[in-house]
């Protein structure tokens, strides 16, 4: 094998050509004075025993190069807690393995002995249900095990030996199904029938709402054509309750069927109530309002919505209310309705804006 041979660097080179040089000159002394070699041979043989070892060093490094630098090993000091730690964690998973060891073999033993554990079929599947003998008429006897199949033989001789038995059994189990069956059949119709029940009360409920609100719809109407009427006599006769207001009136608590105008306050001219007397919406749209459901608006419906706000806004405008009605409302009357017009007013030109 070659032998490996470093690069010298600069101080390296120059040191090994001072050395050579050195060399040199120490052959050309002894050539020159041969007489003084022997002299100085038993003085120098010391020496050279010494630097022997040097020069022989000098040798290897210029053929292999320089030494390495020493080992720092020697100032090293050991770490005891950490070897302590590392003692102390090898003996806590020594000890875990062990653990874990003694738990396979406790659950092999334990499996082995369930081996050994055998239930019949009958004791099985027949405990939560009186302990009858099961019917195994429909198995086939080629696909079982020793065991299903030595309880299908018990099940068949048992039915032999018990047939009436069997078919009172049997009879029973078919009855108690049936009954079973007869009772969830009119659990089920009735919660329908109960369903059936509330959607006919339901709309019921919708179709009188409905009927009362077309009605208070159309006796607004009548009353503003009559209020209009220019050949009408009204003689400053007209409560607040006589003013046919844009809203549903609220029901009485005594009576639901009938509506008392007077109970009207400047809190029911809100936008909801307002715009819902204005603005009837169809079945449909109120189907999908109760399920949560919002459905489009058409150009239709925007453009009637808008028609008949601008034609209430036309009756309650101020202005044209003070010289057209103000003038029939009694004088006790006349600054309440002043300020529910004004709100009526706002409240117009809200759901106009929208």
């Amino acid at each position: 094998m070659a032998k490996l041979h470093l690069k010298r660097t600069p101080a390296e080179e120059a040191e090994r050509a001072l050395r050579k040089a050195r060399k040199a000159a120490k052959a050309a002394r002894k050539r020159s004075h041969p007489s003084e070699e022997a002299g100085e041979h038993e003085e120098s043989s010391s020496k050279r025993r010494r630097t022997g070892e040097v020069i022989d060093s000098d040798l290897d490094e210029d053929v292999y190069g320089p030494p390495p630098p020493p080992s720092l090993s020697s100032a090293h000091k050991p770490d005891y807690d950490t070897i302590l730690s590392e003692l102390e964690d090898a003996r806590f998973r020594e000890k875990m393995w062990d653990a874990l060891q003694d738990d396979e073999r406790l659950d092999g033993i334990d499996a082995r002995f369930n081996d050994y554990a055998h239930v019949p079929d009958r004791w099985r599947a027949n405990a939560a249900r009186g302990g009858s003998p099961e019917d195994q008429t429909d198995m086939d006897p080629r696909f079982m095990d020793d065991d299903t199949y030595a309880e299908w033989i018990r099940a068949g001789m048992w039915r032999r030996k018990h047939a009436r038995q069997y078919e009172e059994e049997t009879r029973m189990k078919a009855e108690k199904a049936a009954r079973s069956a007869r009772k969830k059949e009119m659990k089920a119709e009735k919660a329908r029938l109960e369903k059936a029940a509330e959607e006919r009360k339901k709309q019921k409920k919708r179709e009188r709402e409905s009927q009362r609100e077309q009605n208070a719809r159309a006796e607004y109407d009548r009353k503003w054509k009559v209020l209009l009427d220019p050949n009408a006599q009204h003689a400053s006769s007209l409560s607040f309750g006589d003013i046919p207001w844009p809203l549903f009136v609220p029901m009485t608590l005594s009576d639901t069927t009938h509506s008392d105008p007077s109970s009207i306050t400047l809190e029911h001219f809100t936008a909801t109530a307002i715009s819902a007397f204005l603005i009837p919406i169809s079945t449909t749209y109120a189907l999908a309002r109760d399920a949560g459901v919002s459905l489009p608006i058409h150009d239709n419906d925007r453009k009637e919505k808008k028609e008949k706000l601008r034609e209430t806004m036309l009756r309650f405008h101020p202005d044209k209310f003070e010289g057209r009605v103000m003038r029939k409302i009694i004088e006790t009357d006349k600054d309440r309705v002043r300020e529910a017009v004004g709100q009526v007013a706002r409240v117009l030109n809200t759901l106009m804006e929208e």
